[in-house]
C-alpha cells in the first residue's frame, strides 16, 4: 500500500507524475482551487484585516472528501501544485483542509518540467509553503473581489444589470476603447510617392525619392507632384552619387516567455491567448511520446528568459550535430529578463531538445505538434550563432530644372550567413541577390539612364486596431498584469461581451463603450493605467516579502473607498434638498396599494419608508435614490401641492418637472394598455408559428442564438397580459420570413404583420422596417456617389485594398434597407476624408 500522498492540480499531471513515482506514491488530483471566496456574498472582513472567508465550493466537495480519506492514511503528504503564486495558494488551502486528518509536516515540492529527472530532484529537495506566494495570491484576489462588489452596483445603476467592472480587465478594455477611438477619429491625409526605373550597364534597378535637398520632404496634393516629376524629367540626368555597403549583425531572439508565446501563437498560428495556454499546458503536463509519458516543455507560466546550463550544453550539442560548428557561438547566448522577471523560473524551452517535433507528430495533435514545433525551434535559435547580412544603399542624385537636388535611393539586404535564421529557413530570395548585384555592380559618378517614372497618390492608415498579440504585449509594456493572467484578461472582456474579435482584430461592443467610459468618468483613479501598474509591482514586493500584504491592501482601501464614495456621490443631492423632499413625502395619505408585477412586488409606502429610515442613520442619498423619490413626488402630486413651490425654493423644480414628464409617460402607457382584443389579436398572429420547426440553436463567437427560445418568451408574456414592443414585433417579421416554408397561411401572416411576403430577412430591420441610415451617414452616401476617379486598388500581403468597390458594397448594404455598423461608418468616413 502506497504510504506518500503527493496532490497536484490535474488528473494528467497526475499520471504523468505517477509513472515516474511508482508504487510508494499515491498521486491525486485537487482538480484545481478546493477552496475560494464564495460566489454569492463579499467573503471579505473589512474589519478584521481583510480576512477573508474562504469556503468550499461544490465541485470540490467530493475531490476534498477523497484527499481527507487519503490523508489518514498517509504518512508524508506531498503538495505538488505549480510554481507559482496560484499553484502555492492552492497548496496552502489543502494544507489547511488537511490538517486535522494529517498531523505530520506537509512538503511542498516544486518542479518546472516534468520529467524524470526533474521529478527526483525536487523531491530530494522538498520545502514548505512560501507564504510570500501565498500573501501575494491572496492580496490580488482580495483585491479583485473589493472591486468587483463595490464597482459593479454603480455599473447596474447607471448602465445595465449583470455587467461587471474588473480592476485588471477595465484597463485592457480602456486601452482597447481608446486605440478605437484613434481609429475612427483618424483623418487620412494626403501624400505622393516617387518611383523611378534606372538602367546602367545594361542592368535596370529600381529607386524611390528619398530626399530633396537634403531634407525629408512631403508633398501632399497632385498639383505639386505633377510639378516636382516635371522638374526631375528635365533635370540634368541621374548619376550614382554614393554606394554605401555595411555589415549587420542580428542576435537570435530570447526563448519564449508566457507573452511572447502568446504573441508569436496569435500571430504566426492564428490561435487565441486561452487556446494557447490550453495547449501549453497539455505539452508540460504529460505526452505519451511511445517512449514514456512526461512534458514535452518546461512550465508555461513565466516572464523569465534564463535557461538552465544543462538545456543549454544539450542545445549547443544539438547544434553542432545537426547544423555544424560555424552555427555554435563561442560563448552560450545569454539573455536579460525584464525588471521584476523571476529569475528562479525558466524561460519556455523543450525538455528534450533532441525530441524533435517530427519525431512526435504521430502522437500530438495539430495544435499540439504546431505549438511545441513554434517553442522547439525558437529555443533551437536562441543558442545559434548570430546572421551576417549585408546592406547596400545606392544613392542617385538628380538636379531638377526647378534648381532643386533630388535624391532617390535604392537599398539591397542580403544574407552572408545565416546564422540562427536557418532554423525559421529565411534564405535571401533569388530576386534580392540579383538585386544586390545589380547595386554591387553600380560605380560612384557612373551615370543611368531613365527608363520609367512614376507618381502614386496615397494616404495615412489609421493606427492599427489591437489583435490579441498586440494587446498582450501593450499589457506587458505598461506593466498590466503577469504571466498567469494575461489569457484570463482576454477571455473576461470578451466573454463579457464588452469586446469582440472579427479577423483577428479587436473591437469594442457599444456594451464595452458605455461601460468603459462610465467607469473612467466615475473613477478614474482606479482605472489609470499607471496607478494598476504600480498595484502590480506591490503585488511583486508582497511576493518577494518586501511587504506585508494586509498593510498593502489597507493603503489601497483608504484611497478606494473615497473614491467609490465620491462616485456614488455623483448626481446625488446636497443634504438640504434631500431632507426637503423627504418631508414633503412624508404627508402621502394615500399610497397606492401593493402591485405584484411578474415575480416583483412594487410597494411605494415600503420603498418610501425604507430610503427615510436608512436616511436618518446616514444623511446620504445616492442619485438613484433621489430619482426615484422624484418619480415618487410626480406620481402622488395631487397629494402634494406645495411640492412645485418647495422644489422651486430650493432649486430641483428642473429635476421634478423631467420626473413628471416621465410619470405621465407611464400613466399614458398604462392607460392605452393593451385591451383583451389587442391581446387576443397578438396570440391568433403567434398561433401562426405553431407548426414551425425551430432551428437548432447556434453559436456565434460567444453568443448562443436559439429562435425557439426566443419565441416562446414572447408566447409566456402575451399569456401574462402583455404586449410586444415594437422591436419584438420586428423580431417576429423576422422569424415569419425565416420560417415560411414552415407557416401554412404565410401570406394572411404577413398581411397582419405589414410585411411583404417577397421581403427577406435583411430588408427588414431590428424594428421590422426598412432600415433607416442616420442622417450623417446617408450624407457621406450620397457624397461618395459623386466620386468620378477612384485609386487603384493596392495589395498588401493577402488583401487587396479597393476602395471603389468597398464603396459601393456599402452603398448595395444601405440601398437593401440594412443600416452600416459604427465600424463600417467609421471606414466610410475616413474614405470620404480621404476624396475630399
Amino acid at each position: 500500500m502506497a504510504e506518500n500522498l503527493v496532490i497536484v492540480e490535474s488528473p494528467t499531471k497526475a499520471r504523468t507524475i505517477g509513472k515516474m513515482l511508482g508504487d510508494n506514491y499515491k498521486i491525486l488530483a485537487s482538480m484545481g482551487h478546493v477552496r475560494d471566496l464564495p460566489e454569492h456574498s463579499f467573503g471579505v472582513d473589512l474589519n478584521n484585516h481583510f480576512e477573508p472567508k474562504y469556503v468550499e465550493n461544490s465541485r470540490s466537495k467530493k475531490v476534498v472528501k477523497e484527499l481527507r480519506t487519503a490523508a489518514k492514511k498517509a504518512k508524508s503528504i506531498f503538495l505538488a501544485p505549480d510554481p507559482d503564486r496560484e499553484g502555492e495558494a492552492i497548496a496552502w488551502h489543502l494544507q489547511e483542509l488537511l490538517t486535522p486528518q494529517y498531523k505530520g509536516e506537509f512538503q511542498r515540492v516544486t518542479f518546472h518540467e516534468i520529467t524524470k529527472s526533474a521529478i527526483s530532484k525536487a523531491f530530494e529537495h522538498a520545502t514548505k509553503v512560501d507564504m510570500n506566494l501565498v500573501d501575494a495570491q491572496q492580496a490580488r484576489r482580495v483585491l479583485d473581489r473589493l472591486v468587483g462588489y463595490k464597482v459593479s452596483p454603480l455599473l447596474w445603476s447607471h448602465i445595465v444589470r449583470g455587467t461587471s467592472a474588473g480592476r485588471v480587465q477595465t484597463v485592457a478594455l480602456r486601452l482597447v476603447v481608446e486605440r478605437e477611438r484613434l481609429v475612427l477619429d483618424f483623418k487620412p491625409e494626403e501624400y505622393w510617392t516617387f518611383t523611378l526605373i534606372l538602367e546602367a550597364g545594361g542592368k535596370r534597378f529600381e529607386v524611390k525619392l528619398f530626399k530633396i535637398d537634403g531634407d525629408k520632404f512631403k508633398i501632399d496634393n497632385e498639383q505639386d507632384a505633377v510639378a516636382l516629376l516635371e522638374a526631375v524629367l528635365n533635370g540634368d540626368g541621374f548619376n550614382v552619387d554614393s554606394i554605401e555597403t555595411s555589415d549587420r549583425r542580428r542576435n537570435a531572439p530570447p526563448p519564449f516567455t508566457t507573452s511572447t508565446l502568446q504573441q508569436a501563437a496569435n500571430n504566426m498560428l492564428r490561435m487565441s491567448a486561452s487556446n494557447t495556454m490550453r495547449v501549453a499546458q497539455q505539452l508540460y503536463e504529460g505526452i505519451d511520446t511511445g517512449a514514456g509519458q512526461f512534458g514535452l516543455i518546461t512550465y508555461m507560466r513565466t516572464d523569465s528568459v534564463n535557461i538552465a546550463k544543462e538545456a543549454q550544453f544539450a542545445c549547443r550539442d544539438y547544434i553542432g550535430a545537426n547544423f555544424g560548428q560555424d552555427y555554435v557561438p563561442a560563448k552560450p547566448n545569454f539573455y536579460k529578463s525584464k525588471s521584476g522577471a523571476q529569475e528562479a523560473h525558466e524561460a519556455i524551452r523543450p525538455t528534450d531538445v533532441t525530441i524533435t517535433p517530427a519525431s512526435v507528430r504521430g502522437k500530438l495533435d495539430d495544435h499540439q505538434y504546431k505549438l511545441y514545433n513554434l517553442i522547439w525551434r525558437r529555443f533551437i535559435a536562441s543558442q545559434m550563432s548570430k546572421a551576417l547580412q549585408r546592406q547596400t544603399a545606392v544613392n542617385i542624385l538628380n538636379r531638377g530644372a526647378d534648381g532643386k537636388s533630388y535624391i532617390f535611393r535604392a537599398n539591397a539586404m542580403v544574407t552572408v550567413f545565416p546564422g540562427f535564421l536557418k532554423m525559421f529557413g529565411e534564405p535571401t530570395s533569388d530576386e534580392a541577390v540579383q538585386h544586390a548585384q545589380v547595386l554591387g555592380s553600380l560605380r560612384e559618378g557612373q551615370t543611368c539612364g531613365l527608363v520609367e517614372s512614376k507618381k502614386e497618390q496615397k494616404f495615412t492608415e489609421p493606427p492599427a486596431r489591437y489583435s490579441e498579440a498586440s494587446l498582450i504585449k501593450a499589457l506587458e509594456e505598461n506593466g498590466i498584469g503577469r504571466p498567469s493572467t494575461y489569457a484570463t484578461i482576454l477571455r473576461t472582456i470578451q466573454t463579457r461581451n464588452y469586446v469582440d474579435r472579427e479577423k483577428g482584430k479587436l473591437f469594442p461592443t457599444e456594451l464595452g463603450f458605455k461601460v468603459c467610459d462610465f467607469l473612467i468618468g466615475i473613477l478614474p483613479n482606479l482605472f489609470e493605467v499607471d496607478f494598476t501598474s504600480r498595484m502590480e509591482t506591490m503585488l511583486d514586493n508582497i511576493e518577494e516579502g518586501e511587504l506585508g500584504w494586509t498593510q498593502m491592501l489597507e493603503k489601497f482601501y483608504e484611497s478606494f473607498s473615497k473614491w467609490v464614495d465620491e462616485a456614488k456621490s455623483i448626481g446625488a443631492p446636497e443634504e438640504e434638498k434631500a431632507r426637503t423632499l423627504l418631508a414633503e413625502l412624508e404627508k402621502i395619505q394615500n399610497w397606492a396599494p401593493a402591485e405584484k408585477r411578474g415575480r416583483r412586488t412594487y410597494d411605494d409606502s415600503k420603498f418610501y419608508k425604507s430610503i427615510r429610515d436608512k436616511y436618518q442613520e446616514e444623511p446620504k442619498l445616492t442619485a438613484k435614490q433621489w430619482g426615484v423619490l422624484l418619480r415618487l413626488g410626480a406620481k402622488y402630486l395631487a397629494d402634494l401641492p406645495n411640492l412645485k413651490s418647495i422644489a422651486q425654493e430650493f432649486s430641483f423644480s428642473e429635476e421634478l418637472e423631467e420626473a413628471i414628464a416621465k410619470q405621465k409617460e407611464i400613466e399614458e402607457k398604462i392607460a392605452n394598455g393593451p385591451s383583451e382584443e389587442d391581446i387576443k389579436r397578438i396570440k391568433h398572429v403567434l398561433s401562426f408559428f405553431d407548426k414551425v420547426e425551430w432551428a437548432e440553436p447556434t453559436k456565434r463567437g460567444r453568443r448562443t442564438y436559439d429562435d425557439k427560445k426566443f419565441f416562446s418568451s414572447f408566447t409566456k408574456q402575451v399569456d401574462q397580459g402583455r404586449i410586444l414592443s415594437e422591436k419584438q414585433l420586428g423580431v417576429l417579421q423576422r422569424f415569419a420570413i425565416k420560417y415560411r416554408e414552415s407557416i401554412a397561411q404565410y401570406e394572411d401572416l404577413c398581411k397582419l404583420l405589414g410585411i411583404n411576403p417577397d421581403q427577406t430577412e435583411e430588408e427588414v430591420d431590428s424594428n421590422g422596417k426598412p432600415a433607416e441610415q442616420e442622417p450623417e451617414v446617408q450624407k457621406m452616401l450620397d457624397a461618395m456617389a459623386k466620386v468620378s476617379q477612384w485609386t487603384e486598388p493596392v495589395k498588401k500581403g493577402k488583401r487587396v485594398y479597393d476602395d471603389k468597390a468597398f464603396y459601393e458594397s456599402l452603398a448595395k448594404q444601405a440601398a437593401a434597407g440594412r443600416k452600416l455598423s459604427p465600424r463600417q461608418a467609421g471606414a466610410l468616413k475616413r474614405l470620404v476624408g480621404k476624396y475630399s
